[in-house]
């Protein structure tokens, strides 16, 4: 075989496995486009608050921040954070959890301080006639991020009217008094508690919770879980002490109108009752309120 023919042979044979190979590519279904992942948001603030370094600015990409601190020297320092805390701090803004401490008494069906003709002897001595309640298991529904929302929870209640010695009273189906004569008396002192769900309208001002002006308005439903009346005295040289507890012709549920307003840490409440405090047939109705100084925690 001379050169010629086996160069003719080589060239066929190539042009042969060329043309093979482009009808392959032909066929080959054509490769997807490769998809784009979304665009990550980023968000630069520049932190002056007081609890801030100087000149410090925050980097937020997506779930992550960049935290840039810049020194004197204009150099600078980059601190990686994990995930914005900032919404489940926000989830603790609402000004329910704590404990309220305050003075209570009783007014009459028209909301004044002057009890009916004939039970003025209900008026406590208010200076140490004092309430108290523990509100707890907040719950928050936003209306408008933390800044309108309403509020929910527990609390149970307490208020403790104390009395002078010069009465011994009667609870019941009616209520009564009577002098205390030669008795001695030492405390005389009536108690009722409850267990309440409030439902509050709240506002604040700033998502900082120390920079907040708040405000929350509403009612609370309770129902009577204890009461008690009490009294410590001596006569003909001895001391005794009596309570009474069971049925003492009160309303077993109730409800209070109640505002709490503060800025930041510091809170004072005042409520009023809804519901007439005694449920008997002689006595008039009335209602308690109380008024003081909430201690809120998150």
């Amino acid at each position: 075989m001379n050169a010629s023919l086996i160069i003719k042979s080589i060239t066929l044979s190539l042009t042969m496995v060329i043309s093979s190979l482009w009808m392959m590519a032909q066929d080959e279904p054509p490769v997807p486009p490769v998809a784009q992942r979304p665009a990550v948001p980023v968000q630069i603030d520049t932190l002056d608050g007081p609890s801030d370094p100087p000149d410090t600015t925050r980097i937020s990409l997506g779930k992550r921040e960049i935290t840039i601190i810049t020194s004197a020297d204009d150099g600078f320092m980059e601190i990686p954070s994990g995930p914005d805390k900032s919404k489940s701090r926000k989830a603790s803004l609402t000004w329910w959890n704590g404990i309220d401490l305050g003075v209570n008494g009783i007014m009459n069906s028209d909301y004044g301080f002057d009890l009916a003709e004939g039970f003025e002897y209900l008026e406590p001595r208010y200076g140490n006639s004092r309430y108290i309640s523990f509100n707890f298991a907040a719950v928050k529904a936003r209306i408008i991020s933390d800044y309108v929302g309403i509020t929910s929870g527990l609390t149970f209640q307490f208020y403790n009217f104390n009395y002078s010695g010069s009465n011994n009273m009667v609870f019941g189906d009616s209520l009564a008094a009577f002098p205390s004569g030669e008795r001695n008396v030492s405390k005389n002192k009536f108690r009722v508690g409850y267990l309440g769900v409030p439902l509050l309208l709240e506002f604040n001002t700033s998502l900082n919770s120390s920079r907040s002006f708040h405000i929350s308005a509403g009612v609370i439903g309770k129902l009577r879980i204890d009461n008690m009346y009490k009294q410590k005295f001596s006569e003909n040289d001895s001391d005794f002490k009596t309570t009474q507890k069971g049925h003492l012709g009160l309303n077993r549920w109730g409800a209070d109108a109640i505002v709490r307003v503060g800025y930041g840490w510091f809170t004072l409440f005042a409520q009023t009752g809804l519901v007439p405090l005694f449920d008997n047939d002689n006595a008039p109705d009335m209602q308690t309120f109380a008024a003081g100084i909430a201690f809120t925690f998150h």
